[in-house]
């Protein structure tokens, strides 16, 4: 889903500014953002996570950061499924997966 700047109670400067800043540098937006490589397809069990501010996985205060790299067992038959949730600042919850 795409944030709309008129879905946010803003007045019109700084949804100009926020319009600017989502077309310029989206991921600025994301809060924290999490990876469940496993998903059940009921229950988010996040492995791994970043959120702004967390210098410990670089060293950018003001991003998250934009790959993850996650090593996890081989599943012996069958797919994975992978499910990464993202917050916004605005506080709107995106989830996508994907079969591996």
């Amino acid at each position: 889903m795409l944030l709309s700047p008129d879905n946010i109670p803003l007045d019109d400067k700084d949804k100009e500014i926020l319009a600017k800043i989502a077309k310029e540098d989206p991921l600025a937006l994301i809060e924290y953002w999490s990876v469940d490589p496993d998903y059940n397809g009921e229950t988010f069990r996040s492995l791994w996570q970043d959120y702004r501010e967390n210098t410990g996985n670089d060293d950018d205060p003001d991003h998250c950061v934009f790959t993850a790299e996650i090593v996890v067992p081989k599943k012996p038959k069958g797919t994975r499924v992978v499910c990464v949730k993202a917050v916004d600042v605005f506080g709107f919850e995106s989830v996508a997966t994907v079969r591996v």
